[in-house]
């Protein structure tokens, strides 16, 4: 499984900073501010790509793999039960739609 990371960015002085997911930083090291943003990612393990952990599923952009919130690696979508499929993809994914 990849190792989840967090990056934190932020607003004031545009500084980022990359640590192991669960690590807190409550102020920007470089200004002080606390106005900071954060978003938890994984490395793909096929292509390198840094793929954002957004929601319940995310496609990695460079190759297409999916990983769940946690960062694990799923089945490719075409092999998912057809119901999976529709009800995180929606009906744009249904040909018959």
């Amino acid at each position: 499984m990849a190792k989840v990371m967090t990056e934190w960015y932020c607003r004031e002085c545009t500084h980022e900073e990359v640590v192991d997911d669960g690590v807190w930083i409550d102020k920007c090291p470089k200004c002080g501010s606390e106005d900071l943003y954060r978003s938890s990612f994984v490395n793909c393990e096929h292509c390198g790509e840094k793929v954002y952990l957004t929601g319940f599923t995310t496609e990695c952009y460079g190759c297409g793999k999916p990983y769940n919130g946690f960062g694990q690696e799923l089945a490719p979508v075409a092999e998912w039960d057809e119901e999976d499929r529709y009800g995180c993809y929606g009906p744009q994914n249904d040909p018959d739609y």
